[in-house]
């Protein structure tokens, strides 16, 4: 025995509730209209679960270059990327204040006037 798919008892009014949140009517607002109007009985979050499947969609908007892009050939790799190089000290040079050598233990430098 074959049954009938689900209908939402929601269907009929389908445009109804697209023109109430289109005036931005908030769904326990369109709940309360739907009662007095039609007499039926629906919960907020019923037609909000009604409405989200029923949403359309935005398409995707792509940008469209004015000229073609360049053909990139399928033999040609990328660089590898570039190693990070841990910077040396010198016995005689500077240290600087970004400089954190995992290690040598913290130091407290005296204040700088």
């Amino acid at each position: 025995m074959t049954r009938k798919p689900f209908q939402s008892k929601l269907r009929p009014h389908l445009e109804f509730i697209r023109e109430c949140r289109a005036q931005e009517m908030s769904y326990p607002q369109i709940a309360a209209e739907l009662r007095a109007r039609f007499d039926l009985s629906a919960a907020p979050s019923t037609i909000f679960a009604f409405v989200k499947v029923r949403a359309h969609r935005r398409s995707v908007i792509t940008l469209l270059a004015s000229e073609p892009a360049p053909a990139v050939s399928v033999s040609a790799q990328p660089a590898p990327p570039a190693k990070h190089v841990r910077p040396t000290t010198k016995a005689n040079a500077p240290v600087t204040w970004n400089f954190y050598d995992p290690t040598k233990p913290l130091e407290k430098l005296p204040p700088s006037s």
